[in-house]
């Protein structure tokens, strides 16, 4: 059985500014800062962040089953702004779990984050099928970090090294957000 869902959420940020988060190698490490009820960990197995990567997700005991289970990053396309794991709940009967983010600009200063999770499940293990759900918990997150270290004279890019003044990204997202992480969190 093939199926999914879907979720969208409707932010007041730049597009750019989200997908600079969505996009950078240190999600992994940020997101647990960001849900700590959700995540206890998430170890990167394999790779740096970028295309490729292998990583264990760890959620706090509290949340409902599985707790553990190891996902790829199997495609980060900045032109669509689009990020795709592959791996998920596949030792629950599913034999394709992918989650789907997407950002979407809406206009200059507001965008879409969709997360799609698609699924196939085994037929004697169809039930499992609806312990899916699509959430904006981590969208809202990421977007609740973008508007808390946005800058207060209107300069999008937290690195001030690029003088950007656009109010764009400044191309070079990773390190952007490797100043923030630097200063803000850690």
């Amino acid at each position: 059985m093939r199926g999914h869902v879907e979720s969208e959420y409707e932010v007041a940020v730049s597009a750019d500014e989200i997908w600079a988060v969505y996009s950078s190698p240190d999600l992994p490490r940020l997101i647990v800062k960001l849900m700590p009820t959700r995540y206890q960990k998430i170890d990167v197995l394999e790779g740096d962040g970028t295309e490729g990567t292998i990583i264990r997700n760890y959620l706090v005991p509290a949340n409902p089953q599985p707790l553990t289970w190891n996902e790829k990053f199997i495609k980060i396309d900045n032109k669509t702004r689009t990020k795709v794991l592959e791996g998920g709940w596949l030792d629950m009967g599913f034999t394709l779990y992918e989650n789907i983010f997407t950002v979407i600009k809406k206009d200059k200063n507001s965008c879409i984050i969709t997360q799609r999770t698609v699924f196939d499940v085994a037929e004697e293990f169809e039930s499992n099928a609806s312990l899916i759900s699509s959430s904006w918990a981590m969208a809202r997150a990421v977007a609740n970090y973008v508007i808390q270290n946005h800058d207060q004279d209107g300069i999008s890019c937290p690195c001030k090294n690029c003088k950007n003044l656009n109010n764009e990204s400044c191309g070079t997202v990773h390190h952007c957000l490797q100043a923030i992480l630097e200063r803000k969190i850690l």
